[in-house]
């Protein structure tokens, strides 16, 4: 269970992340990025933020590389926009969940 602390920061990370990586990065690889889920360690020292997108033509690899890439930046900013004692570690994971979703949906529909 997530204390109170650790819920704020999550939602506040969820929101800045998702204003920040769909528009203020200017990698076109990266336009049509959508943040689906952030979750913070205890400590709040760590965040996993994971990550789809719709572009056919840019690969999981290098979407993830690229956003290891911005990621000093993306901390500079949390770091200047959020009133955190310390801005966590950011890890990107791609979330596949939206596209076996969208392939169960087709399934039923088929049936």
């Amino acid at each position: 269970m997530k204390n109170i602390r650790q819920q704020r920061v999550t939602e506040l990370l969820y929101e800045e992340l998702s204003i920040m990586i769909s528009n203020e990065l200017d990698d076109p690889r990266l336009s049509l990025l959508t943040v689906t889920g952030v979750q913070v360690s205890k400590d709040l020292r760590n965040a996993k933020i994971f990550v789809s997108h719709q572009q056919e033509d840019v690969s999981r690899e290098e979407m993830l590389k690229h956003l290891r890439r911005a990621t000093p930046y993306l901390r500079s900013q949390l770091a200047e926009r959020c009133s955190l004692r310390l801005v966590p570690e950011l890890f990107f994971y791609y979330d596949d969940i939206p596209q076996k979703a969208e392939r169960v949906q087709d399934i039923l529909q088929k049936i």
